[in-house]
């Protein structure tokens, strides 16, 4: 019996279990293959055919296998063959990468991309991807290199196969809408009786009803438009999922017991998880049975139990003469692990999954009409609470937030994101409160994960922030745009059916710092301030040396469009230079006139003859297509970077005070208080204060605006 326990818990390397299939899938690896045995609702052992595997075309097959007994009914040796069995506490986190193999099929969406971690990154924010595959710059067709394909497979439930039968009642586990329910305003639920658009299908599943058929149009991030058959005699309880970019009610026909319409994906859709299909029946995927009184006790076992997805309840009125049959609740599962529509192997090709599963268990969920109220730090303007979440992990003293999302109602706050902090941790109150989502900082693990932002926010404008415009031919090109060009960080796309027609099919580059400007600088003796030497290696250029021409007691007057601190004139010119729409700067050290201000300026046409004597200002010309002296390698004396503090130790001197900060990702900049700093309290002293501030992209603001697009560079993904 010992052996036996040990014999199911390992791997068995060249050897199968012939016979006893239950169903066919394709798998990358066998980790996949026994995942899809775990969740298959009879599988309980697996055969799964290598790469290696030689003896013919099946490499990738992954046999799902069962006996009444549990036990394979024969084991023999076979080359090229792993089998195991089912597992009790299974990981779903899908982490390899698969050089050389393609999952062709399945795409929704694709875009350039440099490299397969970026790609699967951009998989990984994406709510609609599960999987992807990347073409390399070996891949044999030059016109699809450097290409990323991002690919869904369903992570809802869908019964295989759904009928009408009197007598039967069928539904979902009550678990469901917590996880898939949307969480914007109430969705205008038109449906099309008797109506079918022909043609555009990409793909047909089983539906209860015209509702939940538009629901998994909904979800899947591909579908356009659906039609639903409710007719016995063409496709019944069929859903047809199509893809047409530009689709209208113009192109539907008319055609008894068929039901069309389009997805619901920007507001609250009623809870088709919570409905009751009455005389409909959730053919197989049967998991276990139990024997109730009603429908009620059957969708409470099936909500209680962790594998139940659906279920269908036989009614004491069931037609059928056998009695054994009445009051049996049916509990059912169906595999929502991410599955390759198929596996090949493909030279030039990287493929992998979603990361979105390896999440680590014990962070802290995002929580939906929940309130943190109160422990504000800041409010910033957010898209989407995933920005949110990210710009909270990035403030040096963020430890939860709240987000008030779109489908906010109580006043104009929409978009408003909430970073919040106690010394507890957790937040002083929670409450319930429509309208608005919380959570917790992500670990730095996971930031490394999810810090890509790839979504794309229809109807939502990022205001200000111009350096450039330029046509384009659709939202897809302007993203495109913005991640080819080095200063763009997002950007926002005015649709054909734009109000103001000038602006029509144009694109608007928008920057936000991407290096770490201090919140406030002051002049301090016995401190000494600088950065992180982690920036020098990332800001340095390659080329020739920069004649940084500073004009001392001279002000550029006017023309400002941004007022920052920095620590020295030669900082306020990085500054400038790293600004894609500064031209010219003017910085002042004078104690009597904004100190230690650097005003950014732009002018199209600008000589430094426009310049007037000012006594303590500084200033100069952008310096960008030459080598500067670095600024970030440098250390200010007498000067504070105060505030932004992330943490504090006490070490001897500046240089291990530079270097801890060197050490720590954390940190950007920090101050070092020297021994003869002037102040009486002695405990001051030596203290290595380590600072950082958010540098993720940040739109000024976010408004709702009818056909805009906006959206981030992707390049936050190649980090």
């Amino acid at each position: 019996m010992k052996k036996m326990a040990i014999l199911f818990q390992k791997l068995l390397e060249n050897a199968d279990f012939p016979g006893d299939d239950v169903l066919h899938i394709y798998s990358p690896d066998v980790h996949h293959c026994q995942l899809a045995c775990t969740q298959h609702q009879s599988c309980l052992f697996f055969t799964f055919l290598r790469p290696d595997w030689d003896k013919d075309d099946r490499k990738f097959y992954c046999f799902l296998k069962y006996t009444d007994s549990g036990v394979p009914s024969q084991v023999s040796e076979r080359n090229g063959a792993t089998s195991g069995f089912s597992m009790s506490k299974p990981s779903v986190c899908l982490s390899s990468i698969y050089q050389d193999v393609d999952f062709p099929g399945s795409d929704y969406r694709k875009l350039p991309s440099s490299s397969y971690d970026e790609c699967q990154k951009v998989c990984t924010r994406d709510p609609g991807c599960r999987l992807f595959s990347f073409t390399t710059g070996s891949f044999p067709f030059a016109a699809d290199r450097k290409t990323c394909f991002l690919k869904y497979s369903w992570s809802v439930p869908i019964p295989p196969s759904i009928t009408t039968q009197m007598g039967l009642v069928s539904g979902f586990s009550q678990s469901l809408p917590k996880a898939k329910g949307t969480i914007k305003e109430e969705c205008k639920e038109e449906i099309l009786v008797n109506t079918e658009f022909p043609g555009n299908d990409f793909e047909q599943v089983p539906a209860a009803s015209p509702q939940h058929c538009q629901i998994l149009c909904s979800i899947h991030p591909r579908c356009t438009h659906f039609s639903f058959s409710q007719s016995k005699s063409w496709h019944h309880m069929s859903c047809f999922l199509k893809y047409k970019p530009d689709v209208s009610k113009d192109e539907s026909v008319k055609k008894e017991e068929v039901y069309s319409g389009f997805p619901t994906r920007n507001c609250k859709p009623s809870n088709v998880w919570g409905s009751r299909f009455e005389d409909i029946d959730f053919l197989g995927a049967d998991n276990g049975h139990v024997f109730v009184d009603n429908a009620d006790l059957c969708e409470d076992s099936c909500t209680a139990d962790r594998q139940c997805q659906f279920y269908t309840y036989v009614l004491p009125s069931y037609p059928n003469l056998t009695p054994e049959l009445r009051n049996k609740c049916h509990l059912k599962q169906v595999m929502t692990l991410p599955r390759p529509a198929k596996v090949i192997s493909a030279k030039g090709v990287i493929s992998g999954f979603s990361l979105k599963s390896c999440k680590d268990d014990s962070s802290e969920e995002l929580r939906v009409d929940v309130d943190f109220p109160g422990d504000d730090v800041l409010q910033i303007y957010s898209p989407d609470v995933y920005h949110c979440q990210l710009a909270c992990t990035e403030h040096h003293s963020c430890l939860f937030f709240t987000f008030l999302r779109p489908d906010w109602d109580k006043d104009k706050r929409k978009f408003y994101c909430y970073l919040k902090h106690t010394t507890s941790g957790n937040p002083s109150r929670v409450t319930e409160l429509k309208g608005v989502t919380s959570g917790f900082a992500l670990s730095h693990q996971e930031y490394k994960i999810f810090s890509c932002l790839p979504s794309i926010y229809h109807d939502v404008d990022f205001p200000q922030s111009d350096y450039r415009n330029l046509p384009s031919s659709s939202y897809e090109e302007c993203q495109e745009a913005c991640t080819s060009d080095p200063d763009c960080r997002f950007f926002s796309f005015a649709t054909e059916t734009f109000s103001a027609v000038e602006y029509r099919k144009m694109c608007f580059l928008k920057y936000s710092w991407s290096v770490p400007v201090p919140p406030v600088i002051t002049t301090k003796r016995g401190l000494v301030s600088g950065f992180s030497q982690s920036l020098k290696k990332a800001k340095e250029t390659s080329r020739e040396e920069c004649k940084e021409d500073i004009l001392a007691n001279s002000d550029f007057p006017g023309n400002d469009f941004e007022q920052v601190p920095a620590g020295s004139p030669q900082h306020c010119q990085i500054l400038c230079s790293i600004h894609p729409r500064c031209t010219h700067f003017s910085f002042s050290q004078s104690r009597t006139w904004y100190q230690m201000s650097c005003f950014l300026k732009h002018k199209q046409y600008f000589n430094k003859d426009e310049s007037v004597r000012k006594e303590g200002i500084y200033s100069g010309l952008r310096i960008r297509n030459c080598k500067p002296l670095t600024v970030w390698g440098r250390r200010f004396e007498d000067v504070d970077f105060y505030g932004a503090d992330s943490s504090q130790a006490f070490v001897d001197n500046a240089d291990i005070c530079e270097d801890k900060c060197t050490a720590d990702p954390r940190c950007q900049f920090y101050t070092y208080v020297l021994p003869s700093y002037p102040d009486l309290t002695p405990e001051l002293r030596n203290k290595c204060h380590l600072k950082r501030v958010m540098t993720l992209p940040r739109p000024a603001k976010v408004v709702s605006v009818r056909d805009v697009v906006s959206g981030f560079s992707l390049r936050s993904c190649r980090d």
